[in-house]
């Protein structure tokens, strides 16, 4: 069912396919310009924002606590059900990870490796910074591993490496088609256990 709503200028639209017919140019025969600009100018914006816990969660820092909670129930209930209760290696992508927020808080206490995916290189530098191990790295058994500077919607994750892809919040940056896209690819890239996380702040309630 199609729902009608307005944009963040104020603007009425009919369905989600007219917003974005609008906005990237969907169905039209264009050069891609408009979903080019679209990408653009959501960088640009991160790009102004402080590598801070209130920077990345828009202002909403308070809700951090609140989220990794929700986030810990999640998992686990989560992952002893698809993977048991005995001790393996388990690998996560962090998706839009920003300065590493999710990973340190949350992913790094359930996960041996975690990469990092994020398209705003000062936010994936200060994930760098915040998430250096002390002494020697090969002996900790939790830990950052890779740090990808590159837009999800052209990043294509490891095939077979991960056993869970987490997107938190940032999967509203990409227009309908290139989420699609990115499930896709990402499908294949899991292993046997196939887990998709998905994390969206719909109300205060969410958290």
């Amino acid at each position: 069912m199609e729902a009608g709503g307005l944009d963040s200028d104020g603007r009425g639209f009919s369905s989600a396919k007219e917003m974005w017919s609008e906005e990237i140019g969907i169905a039209e025969a264009e050069d891609g310009s408009k979903r080019h600009e679209w990408y653009r100018k959501g960088i640009a914006y991160w790009q102004a924002v402080e590598a801070s816990v209130d920077g990345v969660l828009g202002g909403y820092g308070h809700v951090n606590e609140a989220d990794v909670k929700g986030s810990a129930a999640f998992l686990n209930t989560l992952l002893p059900n698809r993977f048991g209760t005995e001790r393996r290696h388990l690998v996560a992508l962090d998706c839009g990870s920003g300065i590493g927020r999710v990973t340190k808080n949350l992913l790094l206490r359930y996960f041996n490796e975690v990469d990092l995916v994020e398209p705003v290189s000062h936010f994936l530098e200060a994930a760098r910074e915040n998430l250096t191990l002390d002494g020697d790295s090969e002996k900790d058994a939790h830990k950052a591993v890779n740090f990808y500077c590159i837009p999800l919607q052209e990043f294509t994750p490891e095939v077979g490496r991960y056993d869970v892809i987490w997107i938190q919040w940032c999967i509203g940056q990409l227009p309908d088609d290139d989420f699609i896209s990115f499930f896709k690819r990402a499908k294949f890239c899991l292993l046997d256990v196939l887990i998709k996380c998905i994390s969206f702040l719909l109300s205060d309630q969410a958290v």
